[in-house]
């Protein structure tokens, strides 16, 4: 499956956002100076504590191909990992003009082992659907519009596996949007990793959902 020319829809999603909600670019806006308080007071204090997130995979699909397996969504968790760990086995190919940049996030991922009402869980949701494709609108968030409805994202990193029309390789929400919405969205075939990768080549080693 070539997915040569595949677009990433974050800005335009961006775009569709701040025209629904005028206030969205004043939330982002305060939510980028803290952030930036909280990383000069890190480095005053040098604190080096590695934060986890827990990650649930929403896996939508409308046939077998698309119902990618929870070993595909471990080998991307893994993938992650490796990357904002800056212990990727293609680190040394850093782009020049980033090397000066790269470095270790303090920054994991896990598989939720908790659902919102406390039940156990592997973090892997698989979820059929009629939809055929779906687009930055964000339907494939939304359980009533044949997709699945994000966790708590105050507790969770929603991603949501799926096939995406229009070119679209994957799209994320910005720190500052709709709760309900917020997460990572990328198209099923390019979920997977450097050693498990998937079908969208070239972008089948997993740093679509890094990106």
């Amino acid at each position: 499956q070539s997915t040569a020319g595949r677009n990433c829809g974050t800005m335009q999603h961006l775009l569709e956002m701040e025209a629904a909600d005028p206030t969205l670019a004043a939330r982002m806006q305060q939510i980028e100076q803290q952030t930036q308080q909280i990383l000069a007071n890190s480095a005053a204090n040098k604190t080096a504590a590695i934060i986890t997130i827990p990650v649930v995979f929403h896996v939508v699909y409308a046939n077998a191909t698309q119902n990618i397996s929870d070993a595909k969504c471990i080998a991307q968790l893994n993938q992650l990992n490796l990357d904002y760990a800056r212990m990727n086995s293609d680190a040394s190919s850093t782009p020049a003009a980033f090397a000066g940049l790269a470095s270790n996030t303090q920054i994991q991922f896990c598989l939720a082992q908790r659902d919102p009402n406390g039940n156990p869980t592997n973090g892997i949701i698989h979820k059929s659907t009629t939809v055929a494709s779906f687009s930055s609108n964000d339907n494939v968030k939304r359980t009533a519009n044949g997709g699945d409805n994000a966790w708590d994202a105050t507790k969770y990193l929603n991603i949501w596996s799926c096939n995406l029309g229009g070119g679209l390789l994957g799209y994320a929400q910005f720190p500052g949007g709709t709760a309900s919405t917020d997460g990572v969205v990328c198209l099923y075939s390019s979920i997977g990793s450097m050693l498990s990768p998937g079908t969208a080549t070239p972008y089948h080693l997993g740093r679509t959902m890094t990106h």
